[in-house]
């Protein structure tokens, strides 16, 4: 449940949480909703193109060099930005779970993308706090008899919960155990699948069944999945949490590089903010998400008006972009695909 904050920051005021707290940004992946789904081809995201609809997928096949610019590194007919972005708001806790790695994937599931995914926190509900990692892992038969059981309060005893405030930026590996907490409105970036292991049988008013839990491999299969690692809250901070590195700074904004490039195999983040003009390298595919405040975004096609709560796919055909500011501070998140010339790990 959730959606509330997400529709506020849309510009929709006054509406409930429902169960649709995601909005699915430039996606080529499927959604797989269960009992809520709204159709065969939920989660693809389409836009308006030469006066026709198109998906992102066919976009990126029909228009390689607008879409990809210089930096193409997948191929010219390449029908996925090779990362998932997402704009996250539950006014709930979500299930513990974890997602598969890509070597499990392809083993288990016939697919080539895991699930490592990162948290940037936009805002929160009061005190924001996340689970990552087992602060006291039990083994994997401890483990499967918790799951098994659905002992969900000893499953939550061997996590201590993390806070959480707006600006950090979490990394969270495929295998680790995770949960958001309550009332946390987030950019949530992750390898372009929707692999999930749900550790708890109840989403709300629902009981899933075990193959919707466990990816229809069963629970003793999926147990592999798992990163059993202690991780103290100091490990946490130290191994997942980001540190944004400064790449620009003048008198009127500042640029940085919020997810380390230990991850570029995987996504990108940079965050531009500021009270005037600014300009940042385009030539590349990049989903930009204006956080805060509203401007001009010019190129050598034109300007466009952008307000905050608005989000763009700005095509790789730009080299370079500028802002320019129309209120006072303003903040852009820019969310890329994997970095050219990275090479995944297995």
């Amino acid at each position: 449940m959730g959606g509330r904050q997400l529709r506020a920051f849309r510009g929709q005021q006054g509406t409930a949480d429902d169960h649709f707290p995601e909005d699915w940004l430039a996606s080529t992946v499927i959604a797989r909703n269960g009992p809520y789904s709204n159709g065969e081809d939920e989660g693809i995201s389409w836009l308006p193109w030469n006066g026709r609809r198109v998906t992102v997928g066919q976009l990126l096949q029909s228009e390689p060099e607008k879409m990809w610019g210089g930096q193409s590194r997948l191929g010219t007919s390449a029908p996925t930005l090779g990362v998932l972005i997402k704009l996250l708001d539950s006014c709930t806790r979500l299930q513990v779970q974890a997602h598969p790695d890509r070597r499990f994937v392809r083993r288990y599931l016939s697919g080539n993308s895991g699930k490592t995914e990162c948290w940037y926190i936009l805002s929160a509900r009061g005190a924001a706090q996340v689970y990552l990692g087992f602060q006291r892992p039990p083994d994997r038969t401890e483990w499967k008899r918790l799951l098994h059981e659905q002992d969900v309060d000893a499953m939550l005893a061997c996590f201590d919960p993390i806070p959480v405030q707006p600006g950090d930026c979490l990394v969270v590996p495929a295998g680790v155990p995770h949960a958001i907490g309550a009332g946390i409105f987030m950019i949530e970036l992750q390898e372009p699948s929707d692999w999930v292991v749900r550790c708890e049988a109840r989403n709300g008013d629902l009981v899933l069944p075990d193959a919707q839990r466990y990816m229809g491999l069963g629970l003793d299969a999926c147990l592999e999945v798992f990163d059993y690692t202690a991780y103290p809250p100091k490990a946490v901070r130290e191994h997942f949490q980001q540190q944004p590195r400064m790449t620009t700074q003048t008198a009127a904004f500042t640029e940085e590089e919020i997810i380390s490039p230990l991850f570029g195999e995987f996504f990108r983040l940079r965050r531009a903010r500021g009270s005037g003009s600014a300009r940042w390298r385009g030539d590349e595919i990049m989903v930009m998400i204006v956080s805060k405040g509203d401007g001009a975004l010019v190129s050598e096609a034109g300007e466009q008006t952008v307000r905050c709560g608005q989000t763009w796919l700005l095509p790789g055909c730009v080299p370079e972009w500028r802002w320019e500011a129309r209120t006072g501070d303003w903040e852009v998140l820019l969310a890329q695909p994997p970095a050219p010339g990275v090479s995944p790990s297995s």
